[in-house]
């Protein structure tokens, strides 16, 4: 990787999104907490929204200066702060020895929403870990250019200049409990994984297919190739397309393996059992394989895709069903005290939303009652 840039666009926009390198926070919050209370914080997905808008303002300034100090940074990102509501009496005031207590109870006991981080692991073994990667930073693998966007997204791109691969390599993007991550695949594809999920593709698409592994969950947005079907294969099922847009949930420790059509046509197929039924799924059908079955049903596809925009949506649905994704999402260990069957929940919430207030909202409309106790959430009935 080539050498870090550091300028206030790239390091605020990092900060806010979660993919700056430890160094870069630590200069940021450094400077807040001198100057600001010890338990300033910034919603990063409230900060996300707002952020073009509050740039837009400070664009002069920019023109100005090619590099600001991180004083100025810090401003910056305290107008994102007071957009966001926070009071600037309460960011300015000093903190009693109370408010200090209760600022560090809470900081401890806080747990934070995902955010972009993943693993790339390259065909000879080296691993990256791309959340500590800077914004346009790039690596060469043979002849394939591997680049960060500024938006965090992992973008594949042959290398003129480099002679052809004589061998398929492979690469992996994991994404941990907690972490989302987006990559454009060699083909130009788009794919979307979810936290606690893996792709496994080669650098370069050759042969009759385009042929991925995934693990998890992951949002598919695929180039249209006539003579080249795209084939993610997960979980015991082959997903065959040309060119579409589909959602596929296969985690291995979900029972149901769940396909859903926003945009063209997938044929989904049972790979293990040779004589099992295979369906073909138009826009806002969805398929479920359970074993060796495969049932299609209508549904409303933007609701399995919520998750790509930043939003979790139920719609009666089982309560350990949410809790399995919350525990993905919020790196959390879920315990159930009694039992929940039965019990379903509908609404949609902010996947950055504090915890507590997702688990209150879920209390409110169900008699469900949650307490937290470190990383672990304790369900009652």
């Amino acid at each position: 990787m080539k050498g870090q840039k550091y300028n206030a666009r790239d390091i605020l926009y990092r900060y806010i999104k979660g993919q700056c390198t430890q160094e870069e926070q630590a200069w940021v919050e450094d400077w807040y907490k001198e100057n600001y209370s010890a338990d300033f914080e910034i919603d990063s997905f409230l900060a996300e929204e707002h952020f073009s808008s509050v740039w837009q303002d400070l664009q002069l300034d920019l023109d100005k200066k090619s590099t600001w100090s991180f004083r100025k940074i810090a401003a910056i990102a305290a107008s994102v702060a007071i957009i966001l509501g926070i009071s600037t009496f309460y960011l300015l005031r000093p903190l009693s020895l109370e408010d200090q207590q209760i600022a560090v109870q809470q900081q401890e006991s806080q747990i934070k929403a995902g955010r972009n981080q993943a693993l790339l692991t390259l065909g000879d073994g080296q691993k990256i870990h791309l959340d500590n990667v800077a914004i346009g930073d790039h690596v060469t693998e043979n002849n394939i250019m591997i680049t960060k966007l500024d938006d965090g997204t992992l973008v594949y791109t042959a290398d003129a200049l480099s002679a052809p691969l004589q061998e398929e390599t492979y690469h992996t993007i994991s994404t941990p409990r907690g972490g989302q991550y987006k990559v454009v695949l060699p083909d130009h594809s788009i794919v979307w994984l979810n936290a606690a999920s893996s792709l496994r593709f080669p650098t370069a698409f050759k042969g009759s297919t385009r042929t991925v592994e995934l693990i998890g969950e992951g949002y598919f947005e695929i180039t249209h190739h006539q003579h080249k079907p795209f084939i993610v294969m997960s979980q015991d099922q082959q997903t065959i397309v040309k060119g579409t847009k589909f959602n596929i949930t296969a985690y291995p420790d979900d029972p149901d393996k769940i396909t859903t059509l926003l945009q063209g046509s997938v044929l989904v197929k049972n790979s293990r059992y040779t004589k099992a039924a295979e369906v073909l799924l138009q826009p806002n059908e969805q398929a479920i394989l359970q074993q060796n079955t495969i049932v299609k049903s209508k549904v409303e596809a933007t609701d399995a895709v919520a998750w790509k925009n930043g939003k979790f949506i139920f719609n009666d649905t089982p309560l350990q069903t949410i809790m399995q994704q919350l525990a993905r999402w919020y790196d959390i260990e879920v315990v159930y005290s009694t039992s929940i069957k039965g019990i379903t929940f509908t609404g949609a919430v902010s996947r950055f939303d504090d915890i507590q207030d997702v688990l209150r909202k879920i209390s409110l409309t169900e008699s469900i009652q949650f307490e937290t106790k470190g990383r672990r959430v304790m369900v009652r009935h």
